[in-house]
């Protein structure tokens, strides 16, 4: 038995398959970044995570062959040792590979042994393998340390050319009228107001579909918000190529996450058109399965073992139980 595990920044995705590569579990949790909901109860959730699984399967813990945690918040080394110190007593004496979350999308997604991983979903990281088997990654930590905020940024500057607009400092945009309606007031003064307040609280991430679909329908302002997430990411994707000395190879770049599952066709055009401006061989494609499959991959790897053609085929069609209510 194998287990793969996705913590996410807003869902987690666990998945027990058997050495034939049939699915006898999967669960949707909630956010398991520890950062975000505490060491503490981070180890919680892990423990569910792990009792859940090895029930619903109707195995025992003993009977997991190895298991790979992909998880957001692993940033640094010492990360690796305060989070293995709380998994790897849940999982006895087995293979245990344990990184950050966007290694998950390249396993899952590229041709090769290497590549890039780029996850675009609440947050965003960029990661890659080199075909010596280095790795490198930026910091994941948003635009303020040269990354990408993922949907929170796209919520953010949204508000930002709404504001502009209000003020006559900025062209008009139907995201206005988009954001009174999804937040429900009658005007952007009145939202103004009952935000600062403290009658109401913004979660930006939440609006960037919207700023997707509006993009989509013609208006340029959403347009272009689009457009700089981007060009952000294809910098930090070509930042990675660089330092991973694969600018000449054919390297296969994998997005994942809800922002770049979800944009338009245009920022998919964009973004390969930047990336392969400076690494002509790169490949950029969206990942068609979820990301958890590249933790299941990753435990077959560190068992030492060829995972099954038809693993991938297998966890499209089962259902996931969802058990973000926890």
């Amino acid at each position: 038995m194998y287990l793969g595990v996705d913590v996410g920044g807003t869902k987690t995705d666990a998945v027990i398959c058997d050495a034939h590569g049939q699915i006898r579990a999967r669960r949707i949790y909630g956010t398991g970044n520890w950062e975000s909901i505490g060491l503490v109860a981070a180890a919680q959730l892990y423990a569910t995570i792990v009792a859940e699984m090895t029930a619903a399967a109707e195995i025992s813990v003993a009977d997991i062959t190895a298991s790979a945690w992909g998880v957001a918040g692993l940033d640094w080394p010492s990360d690796d040792g305060r989070l293995r110190s709380i998994i790897a007593p849940l999982l006895l004496d087995i293979p245990l590979f344990l990184d950050n979350d966007a290694y998950l999308p390249l396993r899952a997604g590229s041709r090769h042994a290497y590549g890039i991983g780029v996850i675009a979903g609440t947050g965003s990281t960029v990661a890659g393998i080199a075909p010596s088997g280095r790795r490198f990654r930026n910091f994941g930590l948003g635009r303020r340390w040269g990354g990408f905020d993922g949907a929170t940024q796209l919520g953010e500057d949204a508000l930002r050319r709404i504001s502009a607009a209000h003020f006559g400092r900025g062209p008009a945009t139907v995201l206005t009228a988009a954001l009174c309606a999804w937040a429900g007031f009658t005007s952007f003064a009145a939202l103004v107001e009952a935000c600062t307040r403290d009658e109401h609280e913004l979660s930006l991430a939440s609006f960037a579909p919207i700023v997707v679909r509006c993009a989509a329908q013609g208006d340029m302002v959403a347009i272009e918000i689009l457009d700089e997430a981007a060009r952000v990411l294809a910098d930090n994707t070509l930042a990675i190529i660089q330092a991973l000395e694969m600018r000449d190879l054919e390297v296969d770049v994998v997005l994942a996450g809800g922002v770049a599952t979800g944009a338009t066709p245009r920022f998919y055009q964009l973004f390969t058109q930047l990336v392969t401006q400076e690494a002509p061989q790169a490949r950029p494609v969206i990942l068609q399965h979820p990301p958890v499959l590249g933790a299941v991959y990753l435990a077959y790897d560190v068992a030492g073992m060829v995972p099954p053609a038809s693993l991938a085929q297998s966890l499209q069609a089962v259902p996931s139980v969802d058990r973000t209510g926890l």
